[in-house]
């Protein structure tokens, strides 16, 4: 049997203020963890400050965020469209890649 409500379902979903501040909270978290495994950023001491600053909120975000991320997805029904199902396929494999990247290089 085919639902013929999920079209309709998926062109009317909108996605919520706190999925999209979500999702952009996680490429932010994916793209300071990128830079610090990848650049010296205590070359220059204002970016190692606030590198300094923010590892703090960024490893919990690390940890909080994908869980945040599947309740939010939970609540938007499962809906394909919502940015919560992109943010934690993002964090999760940033973090399996980022983990077994360590692993590999005995880091």
């Amino acid at each position: 049997m085919k639902n013929k409500d999920m079209p309709d379902r998926l062109a009317s979903f909108k996605n919520s203020r706190i999925n999209q501040v979500l999702f952009i909270l996680s490429i932010i978290t994916i793209l300071f963890w990128l830079t610090a495994k990848s650049l010296d950023v205590y070359n220059y001491a204002f970016i190692g400050a606030f590198s300094e600053l923010l590892w703090l909120p960024m490893i919990v975000s690390v940890f909080i965020g994908p869980v945040f991320s599947i309740i939010l997805f939970v609540k938007d029904k499962y809906n394909p469209g919502s940015l919560a199902l992109y943010a934690t396929v993002l964090q999760i494999l940033h973090c399996i890649f980022s983990f077994s990247l360590e692993a590999i290089n005995g880091e």
